[in-house]
């Protein structure tokens, strides 16, 4: 019986806390994929099915620390509510806590883990390879007055523009260490042909700088045409994915799957932590457990983002048994013995 009175506290901190931070993590998310427009044109089905791809990277981080945070919290209102010293009466001991949300941490690491080693490699080829196929059908977004627009290797900057068709425009590209080029013309238009862009240029001027020569070209009419994208739409393999990582081959690679095994598993790791935070005598302490619950996600975090960056594989099995062993010789030390 009380088992199910601890899940159902813990659901009324879960979902709620759930879908703010989903929802404060999918504003953010849409911004971000909104400046993807700058590079290509974009509707609004395809920020949908870019905001769709780039979900359980999201989920991934928001699912560990909600469960987290979701059982201290209701723990520690059960306890300022004075039910906690009611159960303790009735018999029901700290370690029955542990035993009710064990089984639930499990299936959160084990979710996690699919989501960080299955779905997010998944989900992020298929944002690069949307992007780069919309690079292949549709035309490059080049706006008017804006610094900093590139086609391929070339700065553009234009003064109007009006159906792929730019008055006044300003190319600047440099290739190679000892070779630049400045081009400007009167009016251009751009065509895509397969993913190859071809910048048509009517009545300019183009100066090329190398070494120590530099020449000056007039023109009537000037085509400059770059490759900007290609569309690997090829299959995914996970395993030849993070078959690099334990090779040697990618450290990078190496230290992403440690930092998504050790995200993913953080609930199991702090499993003791649940009581040592939550529970408390209302009577002679005040509740800071929101405080504590973020302060050891941070710690959690910063520990992992540290240690990882030094050598990824020893820090996989020493954070795991520092961490667990710790809360574990703290739980024992602080709770077990006074409830």
């Amino acid at each position: 019986m009380y088992k199910k009175y601890f899940l159902s506290a813990f659901a009324q901190f879960f979902f709620p806390l759930f879908i703010v931070l989903f929802f404060v993590s999918s504003v953010i998310l849409l911004i971000t994929i909104a400046g993807s427009s700058h590079v290509v044109k974009l509707h609004f089905m395809d920020l949908l099915f870019l905001f769709l791809y780039s979900l359980p990277n999201t989920v991934f981080f928001i699912i560990p620390v909600t469960f987290f945070a979701s059982c201290v919290l209701c723990i520690a209102r059960l306890s300022y509510d004075y039910e906690m010293l009611v159960f303790f009466s009735l018999g029901v001991k700290p370690s029955e806590l542990v035993k009710t949300f064990l089984p639930l941490t499990l299936i959160v690491s084990i979710t996690s883990l699919v989501f960080s080693l299955g779905a997010v490699p998944i989900s992020k080829r298929a944002f690069d390879n949307f992007i780069e196929q919309k690079k292949v059908d549709v035309d490059i977004n080049i706006k008017a007055g804006e610094f900093g627009q590139k086609i391929g290797d070339w700065l553009v900057y234009v003064e109007s523009a009006e159906e792929r068709v730019y008055k006044n425009l300003v190319l600047f590209s440099i290739k190679g260490l000892g070779f630049e080029n400045f081009i400007s013309a009167n009016e251009g238009k751009i065509t895509n042909q397969q993913g190859v862009f071809t910048l048509g240029l009517q009545k300019g001027e183009s100066y090329m700088a190398q070494d120590e020569e530099f020449r000056k070209v007039m023109f009537e009419k000037m085509d400059i045409r770059t490759q900007v994208g290609e569309a690997p739409l090829s299959g995914y393999d996970l395993i030849e994915y993070w078959k690099s990582a334990f090779s040697g081959e990618s450290q990078s690679k190496a230290k992403r799957f440690v930092k998504a095994v050790l995200v993913s598993i953080f609930p199991l790791l702090s499993l003791f932590l649940i009581p040592l935070i939550g529970i408390a005598n209302p009577r002679y302490h005040k509740n800071f457990s929101a405080f504590y619950t973020l302060a050891t996600i941070l710690l959690f975090y910063v520990f992992v983002h540290i240690f990882v960056g030094e050598n990824p594989f020893v820090a996989l099995g020493a954070i795991p048994l520092i961490w667990f062993f710790g809360t574990y010789i703290l739980y024992m030390y602080k709770i077990k013995p006074l409830y």
